[in-house]
């Protein structure tokens, strides 16, 4: 059975310094605040995130109303630029064919703030959609962080 895979892109600017959006995929605490689409969490214990080529990203999403519901991560960093770029590789999956799939954040400077693009793949077509969706949720989550802390 072959399966159609493709790569989300998507881009997204935030009223924030590189070093705060930075911050906010690295530090557990603050990633623990916004991750995860509307209606998911993570809890901070769960987190470890060392950002540097060969250490880990690890953390469990659950559904807010029902924890028992999970979406675990376990990445590897392959690349990494302080404020400017992190590469994981989390994988492999079996709803993916056991591929790895490869996830690029990319922080540049901007007009606004911090201008941001993930590219994640590949991942089965049917997903890049709803993948999309979470992603745009989680990004207003982290939008209504800096506008209270910042």
């Amino acid at each position: 059975m072959r399966m159609d895979m493709g790569e989300l892109v998507i881009e997204h600017e935030f009223s924030a310094p590189r070093s705060a959006v930075w911050a906010a995929f690295t530090e557990p605490e603050i990633l623990a605040e916004w991750f995860g689409p509307q209606g998911w969490g993570v809890h901070v214990d769960t987190v470890e995130i060392e950002p540097r080529v060969g250490g880990v990203q690890k953390f469990v999403m659950h559904l807010l109303d029902d924890a028992t519901q999970t979406s675990p991560v376990h990445a590897t960093f392959t690349e990494v630029r302080e404020h400017e770029l992190m590469v994981t590789e989390d994988g492999p999956h079996e709803m993916t064919l056991n591929l790895v799939i490869e996830m690029r954040v990319e922080l540049a400077d901007c007009p606004t703030g911090t201008a941001l693009r993930v590219i994640q793949g590949p991942l089965p077509a049917e997903v890049l959609e709803p993948s999309r969706t979470g992603w745009e949720s989680s990004f207003n989550k982290l939008d209504r962080l800096f506008a209270k802390h910042l």
